[in-house]
């Protein structure tokens, strides 16, 4: 017959005990349930267990501390006497030295030292907690392997990284997670550049980010097909170690969630942790602040229910995971400082990574490159990913041609062709918004190029966006395949042409743009390089939009696209070039052509005119230097129709 292996650990107990009086306290604020109870009295009686090997007379008190809480079965009722009295046994417990001093002569034997417990040793729970074997973090049977989804929501438009936060989550999911079944992503449109996922449709309909992201795991948790118990993974959360989806920590923060300020002034995020407490105790359940931002489990039926507990969709919104954590109860939550790395600043530091089982980051942790760090960590695709193009785009015989949009204003356009055509030897096409300046024509007619004129006058914003539809369609039937578009008074006076080549090249990119320091833009329209190919299918959605007075955020719209573009054409190409070039979390979706815009517009630069940083006096310089004979009240005011100078 073998004997019983029975582990005794001091530490164990005191472990035990803790959990005991944590349980304890909720109790008695409100939560007693069946499980709750079953969870105490199992504690109090490991701790009994870990105690028998090392004293007897502790593990007896603990008994009769145990009989006293629970005389007749399950029928408890938890008093703060009692409360205090397992606190006590914790604190006399922790205080028991591993060996005692030696008994005088004609004493009884001192118990044996305590020998050193498996859970301490290097590598054990002691230092990676998230892997002790049997070990719960929320209440409810253990999970059958391979039973559980993974569900993700995506904003509309993806992230504003171009989805590699997506990326990395879902390689860090491959590489260190076990026996999980499906990946569901929940997003109005699905993402370029993935497949083998199961996608669940729900658009962002609230005007609160907690608002969408509930919305969007009850959607899928309604899915059918989808299982009984999920995990909810957010994009940006990385799995640094091998993890069993069953043994999904719960991670929890040491702020209480009532400490936080509702008043109209604090940050939304604040508010809605401080409503989301206050709603938790009206209900009578704890205040816990679970808002660590890991991946937490979910049970199918207890989340959705919290729909007919809960407003979700009043004022700022509620947190959806301090709410069902606190609702539902937590076992044995780890702190969050000791199983994550948070990177929210600009100041990254590798080995802030080192024993952690997750890592998260915001806008501050990206701009100081953390993506670059855990791509380095995460170097290989998942079985998610797949590229969009798997060839080069261009090629030494690639043909480049420049649309320049106008409303009049002869002489700039006159500056503009001279380098584009002359300097540059493109062909070229000027749009005008139907400003009905004669003297255009004599300019294109000057240098041997097409004049468009739109329909009816659009103005500046919608106008701007005509232009380019208006381009596209020349560059398609001209076979052009990388189309330049220039407004008026951005006038490149130098050769720029193999510049663009030789970046399209390297890069693969299907868009050519950069950003401005001093406005905040991520992205620029002044100047900007399109391949054809990808851009011509949004001609009909760029006319729809561009109708005639209204006012469009013409960067933001067309940035929106570029990022979709670049996931849609993405090559390994293009992706290695992002990662040898990383931006700023505002600056995705194209390569930057800095040696063109710079990175400024308000910075004046040689070889280059621009009016937010050149004068009209600099203008008529590089036009007269080119023997344009154009003063600056011709470049100081847009000019009436008329005829252009000889």
């Amino acid at each position: 017959m073998e004997s019983i292996n029975r582990h005794n650990c001091l530490n164990c107990a005191v472990k035990h005990l803790a959990s005991a009086a944590a349980i304890a306290r909720e109790m008695l604020t409100g939560y007693d349930t069946p499980e709750y109870r079953l969870y105490l009295l199992g504690n109090l009686n490991e701790a009994q267990e870990q105690l028998t090997g090392i004293d007897v007379e502790l593990a007896n008190l603990v008994r009769q501390v145990r009989l006293w809480i629970a005389p007749d079965r399950l029928e408890i009722t938890i008093t703060q006497e009692k409360l205090q009295a397992i606190e006590t046994l914790g604190k006399v417990v922790a205080k028991r030295p591993a060996s005692l001093p030696a008994p005088m002569a004609g004493e009884p034997a001192a118990p044996p030292a305590v020998p050193p417990c498996r859970c301490s040793e290097s590598g054990g729970s002691a230092a990676t907690p998230w892997k002790s074997p049997g070990r719960k973090f929320q209440p409810g049977p253990r999970p059958v392997p391979g039973s559980i989804d993974i569900i993700l929501p995506l904003r509309a438009d993806g992230s504003a990284q171009a989805n590699d936060e997506l990326r990395i989550a879902l390689r860090s999911i491959e590489k260190h997670l076990r026996n999980y079944r499906d990946i569901y992503l929940i997003s109005s449109r699905e993402p370029e550049g993935f497949s083998g996922y199961r996608f669940v449709r729900c658009s962002d309909q609230y005007p609160r980010k907690q608002m969408n992201i509930h919305a969007a795991i009850c959607a899928a948790l309604r899915t059918p097909g989808i299982s009984s118990e999920v995990i909810f993974w957010a994009d940006d959360n990385v799995l640094l170690d091998d993890l069993d989806a069953a043994d999904l920590p719960v991670v929890a923060r040491v702020d209480d969630l009532l400490n936080f300020s509702n008043a109209p002034d604090a940050r939304v995020w604040h508010r809605s942790l401080r409503n989301t407490g206050e709603a938790l105790r009206r209900a009578g359940y704890p205040t816990v602040n679970y808002e660590a931002h890991t991946p937490v489990r979910f049970q199918r039926e207890k989340y959705l229910a919290l729909e007919s507990e809960f407003n979700f969709y009043e004022e700022v919104g509620l947190c959806y995971i301090s709410l069902y954590l606190n609702r539902y109860g937590v076992i044995n939550p780890l702190p969050m400082r000791q199983i994550k790395a948070t990177f929210e600043s600009p100041k990254v530091d590798p080995k802030a990574l080192e024993g952690k089982l997750f890592a998260g980051f915001s806008d501050g942790g990206v701009e100081g490159g953390i993506l670059s760090l855990l791509r380095t960590r995460f170097p290989d695709r998942s079985r998610f990913e797949r590229y969009g193009v798997t060839r080069n785009l261009y090629s030494s015989r690639t043909r480049i041609g420049v649309v320049i949009g106008t409303s009049g204003s002869a002489p700039h356009i006159d500056l503009g062709l001279h380098w584009v055509v002359r300097g540059n030897e493109l062909p070229a096409l000027v749009v005008d918004d139907c400003s009905g300046d004669a003297a255009l024509a004599e300019v294109c007619a000057r240098y041997g190029v097409e004049l468009r004129e739109l329909s009816a006058h659009h103005g500046h914003y919608a106008g701007d966006l005509q232009i380019f539809a208006a381009g596209l369609e020349w560059a398609r039937e001209q076979g052009i395949e990388l189309l330049v578009k220039l407004s008026r008074r951005f006038i490149a006076c130098n050769r720029w042409r193999e510049g663009l080549l030789d970046l399209a090249r390297r890069s693969n990119a299907v868009t050519f743009s950069s950003y401005t320091t001093s406005y905040h833009y991520g992205f620029r329209t002044e100047c900007l390089g399109l391949y054809v190919p990808a851009w011509a299918p949004l001609i009909p959605e760029l006319k729809r939009e561009a109708t005639p007075g209204r006012r469009i955020f013409v960067e933001k719209f067309l940035h929106d696209r570029a990022r979709l573009l670049a996931e849609r054409w993405l090559s390994p190409e293009f992706e290695a070039w992002r990662t040898a070039h990383p931006l700023g979390r505002d600056k995705q979706g194209y390569a930057c052509w800095e040696e063109m815009l710079g990175t400024d517009r308000r910075a004046s630069r040689e070889g280059f005119l621009w009016h937010n940083a050149d004068s009209a006096e600099q203008y008529a310089a590089a036009a007269r230097a080119v023997g344009l004979p154009y003063s600056e009240e011709d470049f100081g005011l847009v000019r009436k129709p008329g005829k252009a100078k000889p």
